[in-house]
C-alpha cells in the first residue's frame, strides 16, 4: 500500500490533506499466489466466515454490525500471511492514563505476542512494536516468547520519533518486511489526535505509530471500538451510528483489509485461527486456551490493565474470564473442524 501524508506538529496525521491508496485488487493483494491456488483457497472461506462470526460477538461496542462492512477481510489476510515469507511488524499498546496506577491495557498485547508467534511458526518472522508508555507490559507478553531483537519500542518525544522511525525505515529494507499490521493500537481520528473509547485525547502518551502506514506496506488492522488504526476503511457513518463517542473518536486511517471484533485479541485469534484453517499446522500450540492465560499473566504481572475496569487483572474489557475463553475455545475448535 503507498500513501501521500501530511502530518501536524504532533506527528499524527493531517486527515484534510490525506491520500490513501490500496492494494486491494492488485496482485500484491493476492500475497503473490498464482490464479489456480486463488480459486483453490476459496474452499476455506466458509470456514475462515465461521471463525470471523465467533471473532465479532458483540461485547456492548457495535462489533457485529461493523465487521458486516468489512465482512470477508478476514479470509483476504489469513490468505496473504499464509502464503509464506511474509514478514510483518505487529504493532499494539494502547495506553490507560486515567487509571490509578496507569499502564497499557491488556486487550492487544496477547493478540500482538500470538501473531508473531504464528508467523515465525510458518517460517515468516515479526517483529512486536509499541512505544515507551506501553513498553513494560509489551515485554512482558513478548518475554521468552520472541527475542528480544524484535521488540522495537518508539520513543515518546517528537524529536526521537524522526530518528526512530528513520530507523524503522532501515529495518524494513534490511529484512524485507511487506507488511505491517495494527491490533488494538489507537489511531488519529478527525482532529489528528487520538482519542479513547470515552472521547479523551491521549495524544501526549501516545507515539504516531500510525505513520508506519506510509513505509509502503500491506496494511491489516484489527479493532474492536473505531479508534483504532485500520479503522478508516469503514465509512464514518457506521462507526458514528454504532459506537459512544463514534463520531469523536473514530480513526481515520484505513487498512488494505479490517479485522473487526469483540475485543481485539479476538480478532487476533482469529487471524491465527483462520491461517491455521487454511493449513498452517505449526500454529497449534496457539489454539491452546492455556497459552492465552499465560500471555495474559505475565501482561497483568507487568501491570497491564483490563481496558474497562482500569484494574491490574488478567481480565480483558471487563468480560468474565469463562466469557472471554469461550470465544478463543469456539474459534480454536472451528479452526479444527470440531464445529
Amino acid at each position: 500500500m503507498t500513501e501521500t501524508m501530511q502530518y501536524n506538529q504532533a506527528g499524527h496525521v493531517n486527515r484534510q490533506s490525506d491520500t490513501f491508496h490500496t492494494g486491494r485488487g492488485s496482485a500484491a493483494h493476492h500475497g503473490g499466489i498464482g490464479p489456480a491456488a486463488r480459486i483453490a483457497s476459496w474452499r476455506w472461506k466458509p470456514r475462515v466466515a465461521h471463525i470471523q462470526n465467533a471473532a465479532a460477538a458483540d461485547v456492548g461496542r457495535g462489533s457485529e454490525t461493523m465487521m458486516t462492512f468489512a465482512r470477508g477481510d478476514l479470509f483476504h489476510a489469513a490468505r496473504w500471511l499464509k502464503s509464506g515469507g511474509h514478514k510483518a511488524m505487529v504493532v499494539t499498546g494502547f495506553y490507560i492514563p486515567q487509571a490509578e496506577r496507569p499502564a497499557a491495557e491488556s486487550d492487544g498485547p496477547a493478540g500482538a505476542v500470538e501473531l508473531c508467534e504464528a508467523l515465525r511458526a510458518i517460517g515468516s518472522d515479526a517483529w512486536l512494536v509499541s512505544d515507551e508508555p506501553c513498553e513494560p507490559v509489551i515485554r512482558a507478553g513478548a518475554s521468552s516468547r520472541l527475542p528480544e531483537d524484535h521488540v522495537a519500542i518508539a520513543p515518546a518525544d517528537a524529536q526521537h520519533f524522526e530518528r526512530w522511525i528513520d530507523a524503522m525505515r532501515g529495518l524494513v529494507n534490511h529484512h524485507g518486511i511487506d507488511t505491517v499490521i495494527y491490533i488494538e493500537r489507537v489511531g488519529p481520528a478527525r482532529d489528528g489526535n487520538p482519542r479513547n473509547m470515552r472521547g479523551f485525547d491521549i495524544d501526549r502518551w501516545t507515539a504516531p505509530l500510525s505513520r508506519l502506514t506510509g513505509l509502503g506496506l500491506h496494511v491489516i488492522g484489527i479493532g474492536d471500538g473505531g479508534n483504532e488504526i485500520g479503522m478508516g476503511r469503514l465509512d464514518s457513518i457506521v462507526i458514528e451510528d454504532v459506537v459512544e463517542h463514534g463520531e469523536r473518536i473514530a480513526c481515520t486511517v484505513p487498512a488494505d483489509e479490517l479485522i473487526v471484533s469483540g475485543t481485539s485479541n479476538w480478532g487476533g485469534h482469529a487471524l491465527v485461527c483462520a491461517m491455521y484453517a487454511m493449513g498452517c499446522r505449526r500454529a497449534a500450540p496457539l489454539l491452546d486456551v492455556a497459552w492465552h492465560r499465560s500471555v495474559l499473566a505475565d501482561v497483568a504481572r507487568a501491570g497491564g490493565l483490563d481496558g474497562v475496569t482500569m484494574r491490574n487483572t488478567p481480565t480483558v474489557d471487563g468480560l468474565s474470564e469463562e466469557r472471554y475463553y469461550r470465544q478463543i475455545r469456539m474459534m480454536s475448535d472451528i479452526a479444527r473442524g470440531r464445529r
